[in-house]
């Protein structure tokens, strides 16, 4: 709820809601705003909840950075927000898409959905703009930032 409590309980054990919503229960207490309406014809084992992490990824190499075909571009953080501008970027037609994490669990993901390459700041001794513009020559067409902490620059 929007208090932080929940109108679930087992065994006099609160139970918490999954994004808000509990879309993995049978039943379940939510705002009004967080229910939609499923066609009666989908079939229920194909739909998902797909949350605000990808389309925000996805559509800000879409939509807001409008990645061109045949561009280079730069993703820092390989979570669910950087992962998928990374799909964003594919989708587009980038031709090099250049991942920045602390990392390296994240990069074979990162490199099956579409990355080229994949980069730890901390394995370098200057800033890693720097290491950017060596690797491409001078820099990338389209920069997208899905961390929001300097500890990746």
């Amino acid at each position: 709820m929007a208090d932080n409590t929940s109108r679930f309980t087992c065994k006099g054990k609160q139970i918490y809601h999954f994004m808000g919503t509990s879309t993995f229960s049978q039943y379940t207490v939510c705002a009004e705003a967080s229910v939609v309406k499923i066609d009666d014809t989908a079939a229920l084992d194909k739909m998902c909840l797909i949350g605000c992490g990808f389309s925000t990824g996805y559509g800000v190499a879409i939509n807001i950075a409008k990645v061109e075909p045949g561009s280079t571009c730069v993703v820092f953080g390989l979570g669910g927000v950087g992962l998928s501008a990374v799909m964003g970027c594919k989708a587009a037609g980038a031709t090099r898409i250049i991942n920045i994490d602390i990392n390296k669990d994240k990069f074979p993901k990162a490199l099956e959905l579409g990355a080229t390459e994949c980069i730890n700041p901390q394995g370098y001794s200057q800033p890693i703009q720097k290491v950017i513009a060596e690797f491409t020559d001078g820099g990338v067409d389209f920069a997208i930032e899905c961390i929001g902490i300097l500890l990746s620059w």
